[in-house]
């Protein structure tokens, strides 16, 4: 029982002709009645009911044939994983991207490596506080999306491109500013409601020296789905990015703070990032490309 056996019989089974399959395959038409006597042997049953004028599959050669189709398809996964092996694509992408960072931003990325590169298996890590880039720098990954500062050059030797922009704003639930009173109109006003921080960077930023607020009742998170939830929940303020709120924004159950001198949005980029020390392989250069 070999493959060339199962492709025949797959072949005549659609067929439902000796001499058709021999035409297509550019094989004598003894050859592929051979074949099928040969894998008929092997199973130990009739593949094909021979009575009629078109070759038929018995019952057991239906279940044989779903299987023979599946071990044909591995063999030309197998073959294409070796074709792409062989020409250097990696067998594994890992990307990683910051949890603040909109994730569908990989898609079409992902879909185009899905359909040019089925060899590769891709890796989607989501990580909190700009660990992506110490993951670009320690090689655990090879593309990475995050907001960009000049200043993270001084954490690795990293190749940029911009890809989006992306934006902080002050939020809190429209219930705590029903149950304060009133919108917060000072510095003042956000020292008497709970803050909702996410623990320091680890990459250099730490976000109490940038509001410059004096001590306060604080909740420290480790990532941002969970600074919503409680943002939502009416916990507290806190400074999110845009787009996570954005559609509570719409609806009424978020609403921006704006205190005139105070942080209330700010403007970066998300940056795809890779390593300057290292050689992207044929999938992960071709996101790379996309991006550019």
């Amino acid at each position: 029982m070999n493959l060339s056996h199962l492709h025949m019989m797959i072949t005549v089974a659609r067929l439902g002709s000796l001499q058709k399959t021999a035409e297509q395959l550019g094989r004598t038409q003894s050859a592929v009645s051979m074949a099928l006597k040969k894998l008929e042997e092997n199973a130990g049953f009739a593949l094909f009911n021979r009575d009629g004028y078109r070759l038929e599959l018995t019952e057991q050669g239906h279940h044989f044939l779903r299987q023979a189709e599946e071990v044909v398809r591995q063999q030309q996964r197998l073959q294409s994983l070796a074709n792409q092996l062989k020409h250097g694509a990696e067998p594994l992408l890992t990307l990683c991207y910051d949890h603040t960072c909109d994730s569908k931003l990989w898609m079409p990325s992902i879909q185009h490596i899905q359909q040019q590169y089925p060899a590769t298996e891709l890796h989607v890590d989501g990580e909190s506080q700009m660990r992506a880039l110490k993951r670009i720098d320690n090689g655990t990954a090879d593309l990475a999306l995050c907001p960009w500062l000049p200043l993270f050059r001084q954490y690795g030797d990293f190749e940029t491109l911009p890809v989006a922009p992306f934006e902080l704003t002050v939020v809190m639930s429209a219930a705590l500013m029903k149950e304060f009173g009133r919108m917060p109109q000072s510095r003042q006003d956000l020292l008497e409601l709970p803050m909702l921080v996410p623990q320091n960077l680890e990459i250099g930023i730490n976000l109490d020296s940038v509001l410059r607020l004096p001590s306060q009742q604080r909740i420290r998170v480790n990532e941002v789905n969970t600074q919503f939830e409680l943002l939502m929940a009416g916990f507290g303020w806190g400074i999110i990015p845009k787009h996570i709120a954005s559609n509570a924004l719409k609806e009424g159950k978020l609403v921006e703070v704006s205190i005139p001198g105070f942080v209330q949005q700010v403007r970066l980029e998300i940056h795809l990032v890779r390593s300057a020390n290292r050689t992207l392989g044929p999938a992960a250069n071709a996101i790379w490309e996309r991006f550019a």
